[in-house]
């Protein structure tokens, strides 16, 4: 019996010891992780909106389509709108500008489990387009499945940011 709970002891005593070791790493690394997942959002951001002034994440109190995740409001006028959508998968992640004309500044994939291939730079084919011009951007053969969830996260992005704009009245701040 004395032998259990010995053993007992040392198990607990070592568990014990790893969490607080693993609570002590975690408090050293959450702010260097939170650091990095700030300036990677404000490099996409960026991208997707170059003449972007400033962002300014937003909770929109209105409906907006069901695939949009976050919301930043640019400064000098217009929304990047993150989105999750499914191709093959269900975490096809994109992110996309929309300027206060509602037309597409940019648009870029954040994250796929699928095999980037076209995703990489298959936002580039909606620059300066509008919801009409969006809706006309041809699939790519062999990623239809993929293109076709890219295209319409895109054409939701421009539906959020037209409701987000006629919500506040018809212009962005």
């Amino acid at each position: 019996m004395k032998k259990s709970l010995k053993s007992i002891l040392v198990l607990v005593s070592i568990c014990g010891v790893i969490a607080l070791l693993l609570a002590l790493t975690n408090m050293v690394t959450a702010p260097l992780i939170e650091e990095n997942q700030k300036i990677a959002t404000e490099q996409a951001l960026k991208q997707v909106m170059p003449e972007g002034e400033g962002f300014e994440k937003i909770e929109p109190e209105v409906a907006l389509p069901a695939t949009v995740t976050e919301v930043y409001r640019e400064t000098g006028g217009g929304y990047a709108i993150k989105l999750k959508t499914a191709g093959f998968d269900n975490d096809f992640v994109i992110l996309c500008g929309v300027r206060a004309d509602g037309t597409v500044s940019g648009a870029v994939c954040l994250s796929s489990k699928e095999t980037l291939g076209v995703e990489k730079d298959y936002g580039e084919r909606f620059k300066n387009t509008d919801a009409a011009g969006a809706a006309k951007v041809d699939t790519v053969s062999d990623a239809t499945k993929t293109t076709s969830a890219y295209r319409a996260a895109v054409q939701d992005a421009i539906e959020a940011a037209k409701i987000l704009s006629e919500a506040e009245g018809g212009k962005t701040k």
